[in-house]
């Protein structure tokens, strides 16, 4: 990426972030400070918890000699691609209202308020913490460690090598969670936490006028917008334009005998993660109420936990066509859009510019301020087909979902068309291939898996996108995530864990199907790159 034009044109967002939030800091927006200031404290516990044990998870399973480490990632991979609001219903099976926990006498539901919404968000962000540290500890280039380790111990590389080159990933990965948390009102809706995103949201149900919303939003979306412009920069810095790939294997820190115990409390860590949720939705879709002369019994029955969770895709048929429907079209466009606004950054410092305004908008602005930006967009008079583009088709969610997905795809292919190597590029211009022709001939069968890999993170992210579609979903079009969401409120039933379980497998699938992608990409990508 240019580094001089980008620069200046990102300080000029940040001087209109800032001006923005001047003109937010008055006495008549002083409850949007107070939202903000509510936000960030949710974002700090959740940053507190999820940032340093996903850092630890990362360095024991991405550089050490720990048995199963390919199998414990695996696992934390699916928590990836697991919609949020399949997350809360697996943990409000357990220990919610109307949990296992609470319905056998062990107290109130230890999951409830400012408890249950940190948790949640921290459990669904220690696998994105995970994904990106271990990104910076296996970009650490060998050489280095091999050079360090002639003079030094290995322990002593560890900690002076490879964790320093990989500390800007940290900063990345708890940026990434802090905007997270910032945007989502699937957790915060539920347990009754006032962010302001959840106040926006909030404000629409009631009916409140668009109009009214945006300025109490605008110091959270200026602060997350710094926040999300910081963390480019640290990515951008990481990994620069001219790299050098190394053909030497990494270097494995060995534990010695503690190998073995440490791997079991890998273990341990990935079933509460990834194993408890799944119990916990298991035991809610099997569990039998009797009624005897002593009361109500309950016991768990495998027989209706199966057909519970097999006939959950025909009951919830149209809400999952729905979902699919518009989150492909979503997926697809943007992949579309990605690929153009990443292809044209390589070598135009303009392009630079709106990919960097692109990914830091579509981070920092809150789903319920996009979905009010859709509705005001279709909603304006004397544009009847506008009116009837809002009403009756599926285009309002599927530009609500694509601009929630963007962002995202927009840092995958940046950062694989940012990685090509450049002697092809040159070699490309020497035979007088113009852009066009470069990227059909040389970009697109480089990254084509690339490609592929972000088209099922688009739908992913679009499946499980709720803030903006909530509000401009069209008349007999009920997504799944939104029916879900609302069926969350009245507690965990069977038939809710039920969905929650069946849908969860599928993702397993998903995510399994995406590693292998991955894998496949990378030995392409690797060997290609070093012929």
């Amino acid at each position: 990426m240019n580094r001089s034009r980008p620069t200046a044109q990102a300080l000029i967002l940040l001087i209109l972030l800032g001006i923005g939030a001047v003109a937010a800091f008055s006495p008549s927006n002083s409850r949007g400070w107070l939202l903000a200031a509510n936000t960030a404290q949710l974002a700090a516990w959740v940053c507190g918890i999820s940032v340093p044990l996903g850092t630890l998870l990362a360095l024991v399973l991405a550089r050490t000699d720990v048995p199963g480490r390919r199998a414990f990632l695996l696992a934390l991979s699916w928590l990836l691609f697991l919609p949020l609001y399949l997350q809360v219903g697996a943990w409000q099976a357990g220990f919610g209202l109307q949990g296992w926990q609470t319905l056998s006498g062990f107290g109130p539901p230890w999951l409830d308020g400012w408890r249950g919404a940190v948790w949640v968000h921290a459990a669904a962000a220690i696998p994105w913490v995970v994904l990106i540290v271990s990104i910076g500890l296996r970009n650490v280039r060998p050489e280095l460690e091999e050079s360090a380790l002639l003079d030094a111990s290995a322990w002593h590389v560890f900690y002076r090598v490879t964790l320093r080159h990989a500390a800007p990933l940290v900063v990345a990965a708890t940026l990434w969670v802090a905007i997270g948390v910032a945007g989502e009102i699937a957790v915060t809706d539920l347990f009754q936490i006032r962010t302001y995103a959840e106040e926006l949201y909030t404000e629409m149900a009631i009916g409140a006028a668009p109009h009214e919303a945006p300025l109490r939003a605008l110091p959270g979306i200026a602060i997350t917008a710094w926040a999300a412009l910081a963390g480019i920069f640290i990515i951008a810095r990481f990994a620069p334009r001219e790299r050098q790939v190394s053909i030497r294997p990494r270097l494995i820190f060995l534990f010695g005998v503690w190998r073995w115990p440490l791997a079991v409390l890998m273990a341990c860590a990935v079933l509460l993660l990834v194993g408890l949720p799944l119990v916990n939705l298991a035991w809610k879709c099997g569990v039998v109420v009797v009624q005897s002369t002593e009361g109500r019994e309950r016991h768990w029955s495998l027989l209706k936990g199966a057909s519970i969770v097999a006939s959950s895709p025909l009951r919830f048929g149209r809400e999952i066509r729905s979902s699919l429907v518009v989150g492909s079209v979503a997926a697809t466009a943007t992949v579309v859009l990605a690929t153009m606004l990443a292809w044209s950054s390589r070598c135009r410092s303009t392009a630079s510019a709106i990919l960097i305004s692109v990914i830091v908008l579509g981070l920092a602005v809150p789903g319920p301020v996009i979905g009010l930006c859709i509705i005001w967009m279709f909603n304006t008079p004397h544009w009847n087909w506008a009116h009837t583009l809002y009403d009756r088709t599926i285009l309002p969610p599927v530009c609500a979902q694509t601009i929630r997905a963007l962002p995202l795809a927009c840092l995958v292919l940046w950062h694989a068309f940012h990685t090509l190597p450049t002697s092809l590029m040159e070699a490309a211009a020497l035979d007088g291939a113009n852009a066009w022709t470069t990227f059909r001939r040389v970009a697109l069968p480089q990254r084509r898996f690339t490609i592929l890999i972000s088209w099922w993170v688009a739908l992913a992210v679009a499946v499980g996108e709720m803030g903006a579609t909530i509000l401009v979903t069209p008349p007999g079009i009920e997504p799944l995530s939104v029916r879900i969401s609302g069926l969350l409120h009245y507690g965990v039933e069977d038939q809710v864990a039920g969905i929650c379980l069946a849908l969860a497998l599928a993702f397993i699938v998903l995510s399994a199907l995406l590693v292998l992608l991955a894998n496949r990409w990378t030995r392409t990508a690797g060997s290609q790159d070093r012929h």
